[in-house]
């Protein structure tokens, strides 16, 4: 069985949409349990999904492997642009010779030749918006649903172009949507939008969404932060590594890089700010013999680690989400570990001084106990501690909820 190709016109359930990262990893889980429920499903993987969804096993194509991709003209195309971009070597060249290509020349359908150019000159890629692209798509597959995350671009535009097809649209967002809510709370965007919490389904309601139009369902992409073999395995590294012994309080502080600026609004940054926090956290367990600390870098920061007394490191082989429920207290600026915490039911402090701090609100969103300073760093530990969380367990995944209100589009 050959799990690349593009899918025969009218032969789909399911169309998927999506770009990599954690957005891909949220999308699989759901098309898993909805190849194993006997739903014929196809997975348009953008960019860097194709290799995550390569190892699925899952049936998937990519721009590469659309019927215009072979054309001249968007073969020209893509190789005059893809020859201006630094060469990354994370995706294959015929695939960023098609999606650039693809795009682009829509772009210029859309915009004309010269508006394209000046667009692509001044923020490349970000101008993307292939509606045509998508319309043709969709009208020769023709599924009975498709769902997307709630990304720019491609996704954003299959969305746009099922509605104008009629062919109904889910929308699973993934994490707290700050800058996507500018189209996700037009009612016209997709049937039903899944989010992860509560706090996310208030903010889009806020905004102007008709409430009964988003479901909160988890994100599938945690779904085995509560399984029992994760809480199992949480412990078990608790045990095995002798943390919180004599009512010892074990930290877990998990860091993020910072840059000399925000790459979007240019405001000054402190790139000092996760070795700053980090050393502020070692004086912490020097100074009060209650405390143990783990330490967790960021994969793009230097992994050699000092470790001191009460003091130890969580490698990159250890499992994310069984480390949360192996800690009592996740320390965080602006990493997603704090999300997969709270989601644990690991309470979490949100240290609120990186430049990145509105991107990822927890305190804001009630998800963590905020401070914006080191100095509120201690006083907050000590109200934590007087407020135990229960841990978290579910009873339903992410993935089966969503998959019980995506069964209603396919009768």
């Amino acid at each position: 069985l050959i799990a690349r190709g593009y899918p025969e016109s009218g032969s789909l359930d399911v169309l998927f949409i999506t770009y990599g990262g954690g957005h891909v990893e949220a999308v699989l889980p759901v098309a898993h349990a909805l190849q194993a429920a006997g739903k014929n499903i196809c997975i348009f993987a953008l960019t860097t999904a194709a290799a995550i969804v390569e190892k699925s096993g899952l049936p998937y194509f990519t721009y590469a492997d659309l019927p215009q991709a072979y054309e001249d003209e968007v073969i020209t195309t893509g190789e005059h642009l893809s020859a201006q971009m630094p060469a990354m070597n994370i995706i294959p060249s015929d695939e960023t010779r098609a999606y650039l290509g693809i795009n682009y020349l829509d772009l210029v359908s859309q915009l004309g030749p010269d508006k394209a150019h000046h667009a692509w000159s001044n923020g490349g890629r970000q101008h993307f918006f292939p509606l045509l692209s998508m319309t043709k798509i969709l009208t020769d597959l023709a599924p009975k649903l498709i769902m997307a995350t709630n990304s720019p671009r491609s996704e954003q535009a299959a969305i746009t172009a099922a509605a104008a097809l009629n062919i109904p649209a889910v929308c699973l967002v993934d994490m707290f949507a700050l800058q996507e809510v500018a189209w996700l709370c037009k009612s016209d965007f997709a049937q039903q939008l899944f989010v992860f919490d509560e706090c996310v389904r208030q903010m889009l309601i806020s905004h102007g969404r008709p409430a009964e139009d988003i479901m909160v369902t988890g994100n599938p992409a945690f779904d085995s932060l509560c399984d029992p073999a994760t809480i199992e395995a949480g412990q078990r590294i608790r045990k095995e590594r002798g943390w919180s012994l004599d009512d010892k309080v074990t930290l877990l502080y998990a860091s993020s890089p910072e840059p000399e600026t925000h790459p979007f609004t240019g405001e000054p940054s402190n790139p000092a700010l996760p070795l700053d926090l980090e050393n502020h956290l070692r004086d912490l367990i020097i100074a009060d013999p209650r405390y143990e600390l783990i330490i967790r870098r960021h994969p793009s920061e230097d992994q050699t680690v000092t470790l001191g007394e009460r003091t130890y490191v969580s490698h990159r082989s250890d499992d994310i989400n069984a480390l949360v429920q192996a800690v009592d207290v996740v320390i965080v600026t602006v990493s997603t570990v704090g999300l997969q915490a709270y989601l644990a039911g690991t309470p979490v402090l949100s240290v609120e001084c990186s430049v990145f701090a509105k991107d990822a609100p927890f305190g804001a969103f009630g998800m963590s106990t905020a401070v914006h300073d080191f100095a509120g760093i201690e006083p907050a530990l000590k109200a934590i501690g007087d407020n135990k969380r229960e841990k978290g367990h579910w009873i339903e995944t992410a993935a089966s909820k969503i998959l019980t209100q995506m069964e209603k589009y396919l009768f």
